[in-house]
Parts: structure tokens; C-alpha cells; sequence
């Protein structure tokens, strides 16, 4: 399937085989969505699923190789997505589709003879552009408990790509539930594939083995909290790209703590 042809479903779904199928995805964590995060993420479910592990997973191999086949298929949709996203805008009912004008030179688009120097061009090169500042949020703060993140956000302290750049950053480190949910015997490896092709759109992996009789609420809050404990927190991440120090981090936890405090 080429970018031109991709709805936003496709993108959606190709975002949650990546990333988990816990996260949100949306139109704005496509807009936001870089390279280099797609291909980490491709790097380390490959490295959980490629066929070649399945002979130390118990005779697995039809389940890793279908598993593998799909994070494949997720990456280079997404690879091709953003390798020409201004190929792309969003119409009304937010489908993604290839826009008519073609991709040209500048010099094309005005009539200018190739390699011929302009005045507006000259001063182009003379002139350092920055590029603009990322808006922050500034209404006001929500009536109800907040994670981290969010918190961070909707304080005006970091903008909406930091916050996306940082759940990205989270969740490729966090093992998923699926696997979770195999290391401890509850479901196997035929069951999460069971899961993934009967997933709803929206519906999350957790949601999914309820309705299929595969997992109880019990044990997906189970698997839920140690997924929780596993993972990374999120603000080692603002500490490690130097958008915070430890000192602000360790204030606005405070804060959070005190706006939560007020709806328990």
C-alpha cells in the first residue's frame, strides 16, 4: 500500500502495532511523529519477533512470522508517510490523501530560468531564519487528576510535541501487556495473535481479551500495574534532553501532586 492510497485508519493501526495498542493516537501524534522514534520502535518489536527467535519460543514460528510480517508492514507505512509528508493534508472526515499540485522548485513555480540568481533568493542566503517557537498551552487547567505528562503540558511548561516526543520515548521502552501477559502463562502465544487480528478500531490489547473470554478485568489490572512499575518514568525523559533539571522536575511533581490532591 503506498502513502497516496493510506486512509487514517491505516496509519492508526500501523502507530499501535509499533508503539502498543494502550497508546492514543491521533492526528496530532501522526503530525508530531519523527523518523528516528518509528525506527526505534520498528528496531525493537522486530527484535521480539522475528522468526529466527522462534526456535527458542516453543515452536512459535507461524505466530512470530505473522507478528513479524505486521511490524514490518507497520514500519514501512510509516517510513513512507514521512518520507514525503507533504505529499499529504487532512480533508473534512480527516482521510489522508495525496494532494493534486506537484512537488517542484521554486524556480519551476515562478518561471525563473534554473541556477538564475533572484534578489529574493540572494537575500534568502543571507538571511538565518529560526525556525518558529512550538506554542505552548495557556488556557486553563483541567478540573480533575492528572498523570505527569500531562500535568506538565496543561501548566504551560512544555509544549504539545515535547509531550508526545515524551509518551514515544516511554512506550517504546515499556514491554507490552501481550507479553506480559504470555511471560506469566496466562495466555499463549497463538492467543495474542487471537487478539490483534480480532482488536476493534480503538479498542485497546486489554479491551480486546476481555471481550474474547482471554483475559478477566482482574488479571488486566494485574498486568496494567506491573506494566506501570516496569516502565520508565516519564520525566527522566525531560531531565535527559536538558528541557528540565531535576530541581524544576522535583517542583512541579509537588505541584501535581497538590492539584491532584483536590479530586480524589
Amino acid at each position: 500500500m503506498s502513502t497516496a492510497e493510506a486512509s487514517r485508519q491505516d496509519l492508526f493501526k500501523a502507530c499501535e502495532s509499533l508503539f502498543g495498542t494502550d497508546i492514543d493516537v491521533s492526528v496530532e501524534f501522526l503530525r508530531y511523529l519523527k523518523p528516528a522514534g518509528v525506527k526505534a520502535a520498528y528496531r525493537k518489536k522486530a527484535m521480539e519477533t522475528h522468526p529466527d527467535r522462534a526456535v527458542t519460543m516453543d515452536g512459535r514460528a507461524d505466530f512470530m512470522a505473522d507478528r513479524f510480517k505486521e511490524i514490518s508492514l507497520a514500519y514501512q507505512l510509516l517510513q513512507e508517510f514521512l518520507t514525503a509528508p507533504w505529499k499529504y493534508s487532512l480533508d473534512e472526515k480527516g482521510a489522508l490523501y495525496q494532494r493534486r499540485e506537484t512537488h517542484r522548485p521554486a524556480a519551476a513555480r515562478t518561471g525563473a530560468r534554473p541556477g538564475a540568481r533572484t534578489a529574493a533568493g540572494a537575500s534568502a542566503r543571507h538571511t538565518k531564519t529560526r525556525p518558529p517557537a512550538e506554542p505552548l498551552y495557556a488556557g486553563r487547567m483541567p478540573s480533575r487528576r492528572l498523570l505527569f505528562g500531562q500535568y506538565l503540558y496543561y501548566s504551560g511548561n512544555i509544549s504539545l510535541s515535547k509531550l508526545i516526543k515524551a509518551i514515544v520515548w516511554q512506550r517504546i521502552q515499556r514491554p507490552s501487556v501481550g507479553s506480559i501477559a504470555v511471560s506469566w502463562g496466562w495466555i499463549g502465544g497463538g492467543d495474542v495473535l487471537t487478539i490483534l487480528r480480532n482488536r476493534r478500531y480503538g479498542e485497546k490489547f486489554g479491551e480486546c481479551a476481555i471481550r474474547l473470554g482471554l483475559l478477566s478485568k482482574d488479571e488486566l489490572l494485574r498486568l496494567l500495574d506491573k506494566q506501570r512499575i516496569i516502565q520508565p518514568q516519564i520525566g527522566r525523559y525531560f531531565i535527559e534532553e536538558k528541557i528540565l533539571t531535576s530541581g524544576e522536575l522535583f517542583k512541579l511533581v509537588v505541584e501535581m501532586k497538590m492539584h491532584n490532591r483536590k479530586y480524589w
